[in-house]
This record gives structure tokens, C-alpha cells and sequence, in this order.
């Protein structure tokens, strides 16, 4: 369970850095711990995966949703919606709408995703499994240990990703001024 709990923190200590990985771990931990133990529930014979049926991945999705956004509000204040109308004002018009239909699709493309890759993986395992019950279901079984893996891990770095984005900051030039400005001095200092 460390090794699990530590790669997800890790992956997300990578892609958005410490302190926004520690506030944001609990949800993203979550999520994880769920649709793995939600998925290999499906390695058991007999027994569905809760996450093939998209009532459980929409909910998980609706969860992410509503948590990147309250994120990005929270980090951004209403910065958050002045970075959905886009770079410059005259676009506006056209690009809010375009990137508020992105968000709204976003928990359903999640959870459909989620949805069927573990409804496919567990109806292959059974037409295998019932077609040959002694050599088969071994390599099948580990070839849907891997399909639960790499799911849990897609659901959560897309996660990861929608909060990293949320929650980014603008600089709105800040930086590169600064940059400048000490590279113009060490520039002086050399000369």
C-alpha cells in the first residue's frame, strides 16, 4: 500500500510540484484507491468491476469536476474564468464558450473512458476464461491486472492534470521581466 500511495504522490509531486501535490493528494489518493480496488474486484470470478458501469465512473468524474474547478477558483479567484476567455479580449466570444463546453465534457469523457476499457477488459476475460478454464486464465488474469493498473493510473493523472491546470498561476509577464532585468545586471557585471 506505500509503494501505491507513494507512486501517486510521486507522479503528481512531478507534475505540479510539492505543496500543490500535498494539498491535492487526499482527492487524487482517493480516487485511486477506489478505482483500483473498484477494478481488480473484476479479477475475481463471478464478481463485476463496480467502475465497468458508468453510474460509479461518472460519479468519480462528477467528484474531479466539481473539485479542479473549486480549485482553480480557490487558487485564481476570478482569474479562473478570465483564463476561459482566452489571451486576448476581442476573442472572448468565441473562446468562452468553446472552453466551457471543454470543461463540461471533461467528466464525461473521464468516466466514459473509465467505463469502458474496464467493461470491455472484464467481458474478454470472461469469454476467455469460460472458452478454456485451465492454462488460459492465468496470462489473461495478469493481462487484466496490467488493464486495471494502467486505468487507475490514466484516471488519476488525468486528474492530476485538470487540477495542475486549474491551479496554475499567471504570470502575466512578471517573470521574464525579472529574468531580464537580472540578466541585464550579471550581463553589466561582466562588461
Amino acid at each position: 500500500m506505500e509503494v501505491f500511495v507513494g507512486a501517486f504522490y510521486n507522479m503528481m509531486k512531478d507534475m505540479m510540484g510539492p505543496k500543490r501535490a500535498k494539498q491535492y493528494f487526499p482527492l487524487i489518493g482517493t480516487c485511486a484507491c477506489f478505482v483500483f480496488f473498484s477494478n481488480i474486484l473484476g479479477l475475481i470470478p463471478g464478481l463485476t468491476p463496480p467502475t465497468s458501469t458508468w453510474n460509479i465512473t461518472f460519479a468519480c468524474a462528477i467528484v474531479v469536476f466539481f473539485a479542479f474547478n473549486y480549485y482553480g477558483i480557490q487558487a485564481n479567484g476570478l482569474g479562473y474564468f478570465k483564463h476561459l476567455a482566452g489571451p486576448v479580449w476581442w476573442l472572448a466570444p468565441l473562446i468562452f464558450p468553446i472552453e466551457v463546453l471543454s470543461l463540461c465534457i471533461r467528466p464525461i469523457t473521464l468516466s466514459i473512458r473509465l467505463m469502458l476499457n474496464m467493461a470491455v477488459d472484464h467481458l474478454l476475460a470472461s469469454i476467455v476464461t469460460g472458452m478454456v478454464m485451465l492454462f488460459v486464465p492465468i496470462p489473461i488474469l495478469m493481462l487484466g491486472t496490467l488493464v486495471c493498473v494502467v486505468q487507475v493510473v490514466v484516471f488519476c493523472l488525468l486528474s492530476s492534470i485538470y487540477i495542475a491546470l486549474a491551479t496554475e498561476h499567471e504570470e502575466h509577464g512578471e517573470a521574464p521581466e525579472a529574468g531580464h532585468e537580472h540578466a541585464a545586471g550579471a550581463h553589466a557585471s561582466h562588461a
